[in-house]
């Protein structure tokens, strides 16, 4: 689930950026959720997740902690919304997409206990640090 992006490049992903997100991490405790079944946005597909209050307070102390970052960009004025993108833009355009057998997985319980910075160089997505909520 991305509660962050677009974020600072790999190049500035130095150690004050890595301990401004470990304290935000520290302050939330693990907590069970549920990938609960198909939704979609005209331009999206994806899996919808409960409780989202969770999640909601972690991306809130994200963006407190980094104004210069605001999720999706400058521009955007809708308020986050929990999910997990299975397929955006031409791809969300194939109504074969919520048709798929993978959907009778859910609902999955599934439990969050960690914030994952990825970063790419453009062409590959690769984990930078992985940050344990509650500071475990």
């Amino acid at each position: 689930m991305t509660l962050l992006y677009p974020f600072v490049g790999p190049a500035g992903l130095d150690e004050s950026i890595r301990r401004k997100i470990a304290s935000v991490a520290a302050r939330h405790a693990p907590f069970d959720f549920s990938m609960t079944g198909p939704a979609r946005w005209p331009d999206t597909i994806y899996v919808a997740v409960e409780p989202i209050e969770p999640f909601v307070r972690l991306q809130g102390d994200l963006a407190a902690a980094f104004p210069e970052y605001p999720i999706y960009g400058e521009g955007w004025d809708f308020e986050f919304t929990p999910h997990i993108t299975v397929a955006d833009g031409r791809a969300a355009e194939d109504e074969d997409s919520m048709r798929s057998e993978a959907w009778v997985a859910l609902p999955l319980a599934a439990r969050a206990a960690w914030l994952d910075v990825i970063a790419t160089d453009g062409a590959v997505w690769d984990l930078v640090w992985r940050m344990p909520l509650g500071g475990g």
